[in-house]
């Protein structure tokens, strides 16, 4: 009886950590060639996240998916301040974070929730980090 509890408890940390695992296989380095940021950066950044939510989050249903907030990195707080840190002013001056929410990942807080660094490119906005 305690082996079939045991796998069955390894089975289930098992999946619940593949979905993080896949999240984390989209490039997290610093956005090299980002462009300067336009007015309408924000809104734009949230289409490109919106967009790409489905294969940045393999494994988790993002059907239905929202945007909570998306704020360039110079005024969205600690995310902000991770960009500055890890990639520089530069970076951060050219980067919108932008929090998502999964509502077919209810209740679970942590799966339900995802947050992208997105810049512009030449070929337009585009996620270059997930950072949850």
């Amino acid at each position: 009886m305690k082996v079939v509890a045991l796998l069955g408890a390894a089975f289930a940390v098992a999946v619940l950590a593949a979905p993080a695992t896949q999240a984390a296989q989209v490039q997290q380095h610093c956005p090299a060639g980002a462009l300067v940021l336009p007015a309408d950066a924000t809104t734009r950044a949230a289409h490109a996240a919106l967009a790409s939510a489905a294969s940045d989050y393999r494994g988790l249903n993002t059907k239905g998916a929202t945007v909570l907030s998306a704020k360039r990195a110079t005024a969205a707080g600690p995310r902000g301040a991770q960009v500055a840190h890890e990639c520089g002013a530069t970076a951060r001056a050219r980067t919108v974070v932008v929090e998502l929410h999964f509502p077919k990942m209810a209740p679970s807080a942590s799966l339900s929730e995802g947050t992208v660094d997105v810049s512009r490119f030449r070929n337009g906005f585009r996620v270059w980090a997930v950072v949850h």
